[in-house]
């Protein structure tokens, strides 16, 4: 049943118009912020021209860029799991996929593919952005292409994959909690917007314990102003994720479709 469940979300994700302006978008998003990024980096600093002529230096723009994306990906998510509901989707694929819990994995891993081509493609477009930009800001690109580079843009990847996938997991919650498109995107905006970056950037409380704010920490960690261990970050975001996780579960199993 997941199979099934993952190849008719796919193929909402396979037609011209979804693919054609997510692309666009994001090859855009890629190289405008990349761009902006390497020609305003400083002499020194934790991302300086000294920190992008290192090893890893290649994936360390397109990996800062996805920080920017994070009320972008809420909406996104909230909007798709509301959606569901709010048309009458989701009742009419358990009509298809009696198991609820399966046809909830196989849709939620279907758009995972989906945005882990386009976290890929983010960082195509990054790196050759940075190749041709870096050396007329004074950037070094010898080491761009050793061993290191390579396993570090690895882990930036997965960086960036953990932190959109903690966002999904966020958007689908509050989807399937509202129900609603407006209501849960005007919750999800108001709290990724003033709520988290402005009251929780200013309290250390907000910094420790935000979960977007978190989030930003796994693909900014020089935006950290208070210290917070990698265990504890880390084991934080996964508490949070277990519990989201619980929550989706929950209402997938206990929530009316009837109405």
């Amino acid at each position: 049943m997941r199979g099934g469940a993952f190849l008719a979300e796919w193929s909402r994700f396979g037609q011209r118009r979804v693919w054609g302006p997510a692309l666009l978008t994001t090859v855009v998003y890629a190289a405008v912020v990349t761009l902006a990024l390497i020609m305003t980096a400083e002499a020194r600093g934790p991302f300086s021209i000294q920190s992008l002529s290192q090893a890893g230096g290649a994936t360390a723009a397109p990996a800062r860029a996805a920080s920017f994306s994070s009320v972008l990906l809420l909406a996104l998510f909230v909007g798709m799991s509301a959606n569901a509901f709010a048309k009458g989707t989701w009742r009419a694929a358990l009509l298809h996929h009696p198991g609820r819990t399966s046809l909830a994995i196989g849709t939620f891993a279907a758009r995972i593919v989906g945005l882990a081509i386009i976290v890929a493609t983010l960082f195509v477009v990054g790196w050759i952005t940075a190749i041709l930009v870096a050396p007329g800001q004074g950037v070094e690109t010898a080491s761009w292409m050793d061993a290191e580079s390579w396993r570090i843009a690895g882990e930036d990847f997965l960086r960036v994959m953990g932190f959109g996938i903690g966002w999904a997991l966020l958007g689908t919650a509050v989807g399937m909690i509202t129900r609603s498109v407006p209501v849960g995107l005007a919750a999800a905006v108001l709290w990724a917007g003033p709520i988290e970056n402005l009251l929780g950037d200013s309290l250390d409380f907000g910094q420790r314990w935000f979960p977007g704010l978190l989030l930003r920490y796994v693909v900014a960690p020089d935006s950290l102003t208070i210290s917070i261990s990698n265990t504890a970050l880390y084991g934080t975001l996964a508490a949070y994720g277990v519990i989201l996780i619980g929550v989706i579960a929950f209402l997938v199993n206990r929530r009316d479709v009837t109405s």
